[in-house]
C-alpha cells in the first residue's frame, strides 16, 4: 500500500469501530471491519491491563468476543451506551481515536459518560501490531461501578472476570 492507501485504510478502520458501537452492533457479535492483527500483536492499557503488555493471541477471550461481552454487560444498566463524540487522527503508521462514550442509567436516570483514547499502530500491510487504550478513572471508574459493579485498574484477565461475574449476577451467559 502506498501512503494514501494506508491512511485511507486507517480511517476506515477507526470509522468501522465507531460505526459498530454507534449502531450498537458490537453487542450483537459484529466486529470492526478491516481490523486484522499480526500474530504477535499486543494490547496495553494502564487501566485494563495495569501496564502489562498482553499478546492478543494468548489472551483467553478473543478481542472481538471481549468487545461483545463488554457491550452486553454495559447495556444491562446503560442500554443506550454508545459513542456520542468521535475524533480521529489517521497517519502512515496507524491512527489515534478519541471517543466520548455515554449512556443513561436505567436505575437512576443519570446520564454518565467518559472519554477513551486509543493508539493503534500498524505494519506496512495495515495489520495491527500494537493497540493501547487510555481512560480517565475520575469518569470511567464511577461509570464502570454503575455498569458492572467493579472498578479498575485491572491486571491480566481481571476485567473479563469482572464482566463474567456481572453476567452471572444477571443470569446471562456468553
Amino acid at each position: 500500500m502506498n501512503l494514501e492507501e494506508r491512511i485511507a485504510k486507517h480511517r476506515r478502520m477507526a470509522e468501522s469501530y465507531r460505526d459498530k458501537y454507534v449502531l450498537q452492533k458490537i453487542a450483537d457479535g459484529e466486529n470492526y471491519d478491516e481490523w486484522e492483527f499480526t500474530d504477535d500483536a499486543v494490547y496495553t492499557s494502564p487501566y485494563f491491563a495495569a501496564g502489562q503488555e498482553l499478546v492478543l493471541k494468548d489472551v483467553a477471550t478473543h478481542w472481538d468476543m471481549a468487545a461483545t461481552i463488554e457491550a452486553k454487560a454495559y447495556g444491562i444498566t446503560f442500554p443506550d451506551w454508545k459513542p456520542v463524540d468521535f475524533k480521529l487522527w489517521p497517519a502512515e503508521n496507524g491512527f489515534v481515536q478519541r471517543y466520548r462514550w455515554q449512556g443513561t442509567n436505567v436505575n437512576t436516570g443519570e446520564v454518565m459518560g467518559f472519554y477513551s483514547i486509543s493508539f493503534v499502530d500498524t505494519n506496512e500491510d495495515g495489520q495491527i501490531t500494537h493497540w493501547s487504550t487510555y481512560v480517565n478513572d475520575e469518569e470511567y471508574g464511577p461509570f464502570l461501578e454503575a455498569a458492572i459493579g467493579a472498578r479498575g485498574p485491572f491486571r491480566g484477565e481481571d476485567y473479563m472476570q469482572a464482566l463474567a461475574k456481572h453476567f452471572e449476577k444477571h443470569g446471562l451467559s456468553f
